[in-house]
């Protein structure tokens, strides 16, 4: 358990240790501990989807040993949705909002989306789709990525909960917090048998809103305390409860009570406690991310490869799982194969990071290549704001400044 004192405001006079750095030219301010968060993240999705998506999961012998270790792999990076989330609530819960953001996610997205769709076509011949044509150039509104367009979502109201928010007290922002936790995210592992509010679940805009705004109130009120190993021994504590739920859930059902009728909602999906707004994983999310505010990354050459290689983390994610590759990239490296293999956790490990390093180094690629105009107009003439940049500042003043968001 976290201790009370741990959850104090920050005053002037107490000194709450941080890494941080000068990035680009607004001066934003990166603490490499969460940027290595973000960065751990993005290689727990990878290792999920791995499991899921590379047939692991469902070729492993129910009550063999490796059934065990994949589903326990799986429920700890069942996290990372909520972690990379909580990420976003604590840094932009004090960002003003910003249009041009929005703009450079969604050029990010439809750049992948739109040149994966045609080397589907050239490369893979795959049959010609109106419907994946217009997901491919409509990606946000077509939900062709599900996290994108509710991360889309969660930032437009971004700039509305951040209002909300400056007029809260810690008591109430502390009560708002547990009322979204008991409706959103109590309530359905409880009453697993009920729709509730049917709100879309851990995959909704709902949830990532309730995220959000605990990342938020752990930037205004939580102090770390520098006790990285401790959290962190509590994160697994909590994550390990995940896969063991599972467990217990299928001793149940194969006792005589699993013949009634309701208790088979529990394994609904791959369980009611493998949602990503279930009270297992929230906990644990939680629990991590507390862990990484307490880790100290002394400035150095470290920490100039965590800060480089963390932006590249969202392009290892619009890469890998693109719906028009997807199957293609899993089915050529076949990780079912490690399915009962003696070297299956040290497998899978190796080849998450294997594709997390091929992405991200495809990711710097386009990255250098989209900024050489820039670049070589700065050479040559006085660098100016484009159009886009323009109206971008145009409608983040006459919306936003103007109202005092």
């Amino acid at each position: 358990m976290i201790k009370n004192n741990a959850f104090k405001p920050i005053g002037k006079g107490q000194i709450m240790e941080t890494q941080k750095t000068e990035a680009g030219k607004a001066g934003k301010e990166r603490q490499a501990n969460l940027e290595l968060l973000r960065i751990f993240s993005m290689l727990m999705i990878v290792m999920m989807h791995l499991l899921n998506h590379g047939k692991i999961l469902e070729t492993t012998a129910r009550g063999s040993i490796s059934y065990y270790l994949v589903w326990i792999l799986f429920g700890i990076s069942f996290v990372s949705i909520s972690t990379y989330i909580l990420i976003s609530g604590y840094f932009l819960c004090e960002t003003s909002f910003s249009f041009r953001r929005i703009l450079k996610l969604e050029g990010q997205v439809w750049f992948y989306s739109v040149a994966l769709y045609l080397a589907s076509l050239l490369l893979l011949r795959q049959p010609y789709d109106m419907s994946s044509l217009i997901a491919a150039v409509f990606p946000v509104l077509s939900c062709e990525y599900w996290f994108v367009t509710m991360y889309v979502g969660m930032i437009v109201l971004s700039p509305f909960l951040n209002k909300l928010l400056t007029g809260l007290t810690q008591r109430q922002f502390r009560l708002l917090l547990g009322i979204l936790f008991v409706l959103f995210s109590l309530w359905p592992n409880v009453f697993f048998f009920s729709p509730a509010l049917n709100f879309g679940g851990g995959s909704g805009v709902v949830w990532f809103t309730t995220v959000y705004l605990s990342g938020a109130y752990l930037k205004r009120f939580y102090r770390p305390d520098g006790q990285f190993g401790r959290h962190l021994l509590h994160f697994f504590g909590a994550a390990l409860l995940i896969p063991a739920s599972r467990f217990l859930i299928e001793l149940l059902l194969s006792t005589p009570l699993g013949k009634i009728g309701f208790l088979q909602d529990l394994m609904w999906g791959y369980s009611i406690f493998y949602e990503y707004n279930s009270v297992l994983v929230f906990a644990a999310a939680i629990l991590l991310f507390i862990a990484f505010l307490n880790l100290q990354i002394k400035p150095g050459r470290l920490q100039r490869m965590i800060l480089a290689a963390a932006p590249l983390s969202f392009g290892v994610y619009l890469l890998h799982d693109n719906p028009n590759v997807r199957g293609f990239v899993w089915e050529m490296l076949n990780p079912s194969r490690l399915a009962g293999a003696w070297y299956l956790v040290p497998g899978v490990l190796l080849l998450a990071a294997a594709v997390f390093a091929v992405c991200a180094l495809t990711e710097w690629l386009r990255k250098m290549i989209a900024s050489l105009p820039a670049r070589l107009r700065k050479k040559n003439t006085v660098s100016r704001p484009g159009f886009s940049e323009r109206a971008c500042a145009a409608l983040d003043e006459k919306l936003f400044r103007q109202n005092e968001m």
